[in-house]
């Protein structure tokens, strides 16, 4: 722990406050995920939209109390030190040595002496002292953890990029009409390109602004023209409601906040609502809920009987984009 403590970087005030925000997530996250699972069963029974914006509320939240909370602290750290360092008498505020005294923000009006140690830091109390090099080791480990999951996301993100190319063809030019057909009744529009791939289980959406539908090749030879009409309704779902774009930024909170269960929890149903969202847009398309129900399961029966297609680059491409958009 000593060795921590020379950390020039762990002793700045920035990284300090950071420290204590994230220990103080710990109970804020808890909070604010038992909050939303209240409320989210109390909406069981409503809309999957209503059900889809409560749970971003709440990982909104937790992204902001952190925020909220570093800022702060960071505030009133770097205010007491500028009074410390107003409050020293002329001869004390020169530069300091090991063992020279030092002024000492108390809770009273007059500042009383501390002496540095042998390193030229403040001298504490012991418990003091633990606690300060415990935030510093939450700041390290936070760091760490960043650091491991930021180039698993960008390993994921470069393998889910080269999808747009590898292993594609062009659709056949009637479903591009299709596309184009279903992208009008829901107002989208940004151009889409449609392309099936020999990568990928399931139709997924890549991109935001000019985003690729693809789709497995084993679904445009296997399905029916109704049913692939229904899957595609699903996909350009996710481009209306701009899906893509929020579940990046979805994962950037994952990454940032990886060491509390609720966000993961948390996140994990707005996925799942998500999905819920698009079927709804799906059978509000199509207007037979039986239809895109068979649609659905015959997908899944061609994922399972094609299931070693796109097994190299899966995990990868789940990393990148933090769960499928089906």
């Amino acid at each position: 722990m000593r060795a921590i403590d020379q950390i020039r970087l762990l002793q700045e005030p920035a990284a300090q406050a950071i420290g204590w925000a994230l220990l103080q997530f710990v109970w804020q996250g808890a909070l604010v995920g038992a909050v939303s699972a209240m409320a989210l069963f109390a909406l069981r029974r409503s809309a999957a939209d209503v059900r889809y914006v409560v749970a971003t509320i709440g990982l909104t939240l937790m992204l902001t109390m952190p925020v909220v909370t570093a800022v702060q602290s960071w505030r009133v750290m770097t205010a007491e030190a500028g009074a410390a360092v107003s409050a020293a008498p002329q001869s004390v505020a020169a530069e300091p040595r090991s063992g020279t005294l030092l002024p000492a923000v108390l809770t009273g009006d007059q500042p009383a002496p501390t002496t540095l140690d042998g390193t030229g830091h403040q001298a504490m109390g012991d418990s003091a002292a633990r606690t300060t090099t415990w935030v510093r080791i939450a700041v390290l480990g936070w760091l760490m953890g960043v650091a491991l999951l930021t180039v698993r996301l960008l390993a994921g993100w470069m393998w889910v990029q080269k999808l747009r190319s590898r292993g594609t063809s062009l659709a056949p030019e009637m479903w591009d009409q299709t596309v184009a057909r279903l992208a009008r009744r829901l107002h989208i529009s940004r151009p889409i390109r449609l392309a099936q791939s020999a990568l990928v289980e399931v139709p997924t959406v890549i991109g935001w602004l000019r985003p690729v539908v693809l789709v497995p090749g084993s679904a445009l030879a296997g399905m029916a023209p109704y049913q692939l009409e229904a899957i595609l309704a699903h996909e350009l779902a996710h481009i209306r409601r701009h899906d893509y774009l929020v579940n990046l930024l979805q994962t950037l909170v994952e990454t940032l906040l990886f060491y509390h269960p609720a966000v993961w929890w948390l996140s994990h149903r707005i996925r799942v609502e998500r999905e819920n969202c698009c079927d709804d847009l799906a059978v509000s398309l199509c207007g037979d809920p039986y239809a895109y129900a068979k649609a659905l399961a015959d997908l899944e029966e061609l994922r399972a009987d094609s299931g070693h297609l796109a097994l190299a680059g899966r995990e990868q491409r789940e990393a990148g984009r933090g769960g499928e958009l089906r």
